[in-house]
């Protein structure tokens, strides 16, 4: 068997070292065609090796050096690239295409002020550079300085009127600049057996302030063949740079409801497009009967894609639970337009719909076994409109019959509009 392994590492060897001096033998210019078909294949480490292999003839191709630096900055190595890329301003402090690598480096890796100070930089030599002034235009808006931003894109557009990225900017910008949203939520909950349909209906209106943005909220019931109302408010404070808060209360005088609801949680960026938190919810339901929740999430933006992971933890007297929910997001064009899928197990603690009419005490509801998937689509309309469609299935335990379950199908609609 020894026999066996080390001849076939020597085969994969003596392939590998094949391979590579047949791409040897290729001239720089060639070599780097090479490099660029290989990288885009996906196959980077390989690539990179041939581009050093270049830079090592020579030096001073800084065509193969900022491309380097791009395969870098696609892999979350942005140190890395941003080594390579200074290599070259410092021979040559005005190259066009490194001061752009370098934008994009700093805008990817969240790095506003930095990627600003580039984009300047870039302008005072290239003053009509379309690249540079979407690129600015871009950076401002995401520092929330709108007007800036306007600016530039009017100045972008004046130019090329045609600029596909720049008109949508431009409309993103005039959304911005709308400090509303009005919702209008409507749910059901239809069960293979036992209960009746259970119906909800949600409006809201969300304001964007200096300090962060706040929503009101009015929620309806109707299940177990009783209704009732709730009132809620959330804000989201910001907090420092990357980092804000949502706070939470709501009041109701409806068993289909906890009298009062309170939530508190702290969201924080972290480095390589990550994001965290940490955070509790706290229900009461009256007479001394009342649930703790703590929880948090995990999330991670990676190209148009977001995933995020959040457990609940609720401890009591009758045994603590556990449950949590998986979330991917696959976002088209911008942060409003996207196709999502969620699953999970255990009962939802964070959810509205507490189920404190369905024969367990509110604490024991939460011991009960779920799981559940859903699908999530969203897009943006003419007039700032807004259409959500969630659809959710879930496997329910039932609270009188321990070990027998439900099967629930829960779809929601949602349209919103900003003005």
């Amino acid at each position: 068997m020894r026999r066996i392994i080390g001849l076939l590492l020597i085969l994969v060897s003596f392939t590998f070292g094949a391979h590579a001096q047949s791409w040897k033998q290729l001239n720089v210019d060639e070599l780097f065609v090479k490099a660029r078909k290989t990288a885009f294949e996906g196959n980077r480490e390989e690539a990179r090796a041939m581009l050093n292999e270049i830079l090592d003839r020579s030096p001073d191709y800084f065509e193969v050096r900022v491309f380097l630096a791009r395969t870098y900055a696609w892999d979350q190595q942005r140190d890395k690239a941003r080594e390579e890329l200074k290599k070259v301003l410092a021979k040559s402090p005005n190259l066009e295409d490194a001061l752009s690598a370098l934008c994009d480096v700093e805008m990817w890796d969240e790095q506003y002020n930095q990627a600003l100070a580039t984009a300047n930089q870039a302008l005072q030599h290239y003053k009509n550079a379309e690249d540079f002034l979407y690129k600015k235009a871009v950076i401002l808006y995401q520092l929330k300085r709108t007007k800036e931003a306007s600016a530039i894109i009017e100045r972008l557009l004046e130019i090329n009127p045609a600029h596909a990225k720049g008109n949508q900017l431009k409309q993103n910008l005039k959304a911005a600049g709308l400090k509303y949203i009005a919702g209008v939520i409507y749910s059901a909950d239809v069960f293979s057996r036992t209960f009746n349909p259970a119906q909800y209906l949600s409006a809201q209106l969300a304001r964007e302030f200096s300090w962060g943005s706040a929503i009101v909220r009015m929620n309806y019931s109707n299940r177990f063949q009783s209704s009732g109302v709730q009132s809620e408010i959330d804000l989201y404070p910001r907090i420092a740079n990357g980092v804000y808060a949502y706070l939470n209360y709501g009041y109701a005088n409806s068993a289909l409801f906890p009298d009062h609801r309170f939530g508190g949680e702290v969201y924080s960026k972290l480095p390589k497009s990550f994001e965290a938190s940490a955070g509790m919810r706290y229900l009461n339901f009256g007479s001394g009967n009342t649930v703790a929740i703590y929880t948090g999430s995990v999330g991670w933006y990676v190209k148009d894609y977001w995933v995020s992971f959040r457990p609940y933890i609720t401890p009591g007297n009758a045994g603590s639970s556990f449950s949590s929910s998986l979330s991917l997001r696959c976002y088209f064009q911008d942060g409003d337009n996207y196709l999502g899928i969620t699953g999970g197990f255990g009962f939802s603690p964070d959810d509205r719909k507490v189920q404190s009419s369905s024969g367990l005490s509110t604490e024991g509801i939460y011991l009960l076994k779920s799981q559940r998937i859903g699908l999530q689509w969203q897009k943006t309309f003419t007039h700032q409109l807004f259409l959500s469609v969630n659809v959710n299935v879930s496997r329910q335990e039932l609270s009188f019959d321990r070990g027998n379950y439900v099967w629930i199908t829960s779809p929601q609609v949602t349209l919103r509009k900003r003005f």
